[in-house]
């Protein structure tokens, strides 16, 4: 079974409400179980996982959701602050729905004005004309065979796309122009947030690097490539010259300011990146 972004957001948003009222995992699955009951076998599964000694990370990525969520799970267990990290998916993922209800929007009506032109040149083509005995023109057998190529290519891509791995996917998505800007963007917002939570409990920005690389991912080799900058003596400032840290983050962070004070401007830049078009 399969969770819609959707809900996936409404499991964030009610998970970190509810934690942050002091409600326990227990709780919190079980209101789930009542307010979602359509996913009743997931909330079921991670609670035999957590039950079996599994971590919550491991025990929600089992279910095939969202990897942002299971990142920022990842990051909780460190940081300490789950409500938090449950909260930051929740806004990523509304982001997320609301982009494709856009998008959605914006495709019907070009679609629909397709279809019925297609709709009306298989008309004409296999029923006024043969009804009328006249001749059928070769250019519309022409566009009919393009079309129906079309389909054909479009199919076998779709076939090819879903038998990619995951880390497949994601090297081919960052070779096209414009998907690499935006999983720039995402990868940003992921290593700004999470950095924000790492100093607020406390935590280093090295401890932060040290531990994406068991994350694994993008997110995994940025943090590999960080530390052995580090390891080989770079300064900071120059270890983290890297297209998944934008470059104020890294001015922020090496400007020798308290913990508090970067930490909370990491927070307010992670909030503009995160709301940019």
């Amino acid at each position: 079974m399969s969770m819609p972004l959707v809900i996936q957001e409404r499991f964030c948003r009610q998970s970190a409400a509810l934690i942050a009222a002091g409600f326990s995992l227990p709780d919190v699955f079980a209101y789930l179980r009542v307010s979602l009951p359509k996913y009743r076998p997931i909330w079921e599964r991670i609670e035999t996982d957590l039950a079996s000694g599994i971590g919550l990370p491991e025990a929600v990525g089992h279910q095939a959701l969202a990897p942002i969520l299971f990142q920022q799970l990842q990051l909780a267990q460190v940081h300490g602050d789950l409500a938090k990290a449950l909260a930051v998916a929740g806004d990523y993922l509304g982001l997320r729905v609301r982009n494709r209800q856009r998008i959605g929007q914006l495709l019907i009506y070009p679609l629909v004005l397709l279809g019925m032109l297609v709709t009306l040149q298989v008309v004409v083509v296999f029923g006024v004309l043969p009804a009328l005995a006249l001749p059928q023109s070769h250019l519309v057998h022409t566009q009919l065979m393009t079309m129906g190529g079309g389909l054909a290519a479009g199919l076998l891509i779709w076939l090819g796309w879903h038998r990619l791995t995951l880390a497949q996917r994601l090297q081919l998505l960052q070779r096209l122009p414009g998907v690499r800007g935006v999983m720039q963007v995402y990868y940003q917002f992921q290593f700004t947030a999470g950095a924000a939570h790492f100093l607020l409990a406390g935590a280093e920005i090295a401890d932060f690097c040290r531990h994406l690389i068991t994350v694994g991912g993008p997110l995994g080799d940025l943090g590999a490539r960080i530390q052995q900058k580090i390891q080989q003596g770079a300064e900071l400032a120059d270890a983290l010259h890297e297209a998944f840290v934008p470059p104020e983050v890294a001015r922020l962070l090496t400007m020798g300011q308290t913990h508090h004070l970067v930490a909370t401007g990491l927070k307010l830049f992670g909030e503009q990146l995160f709301l940019q078009p």
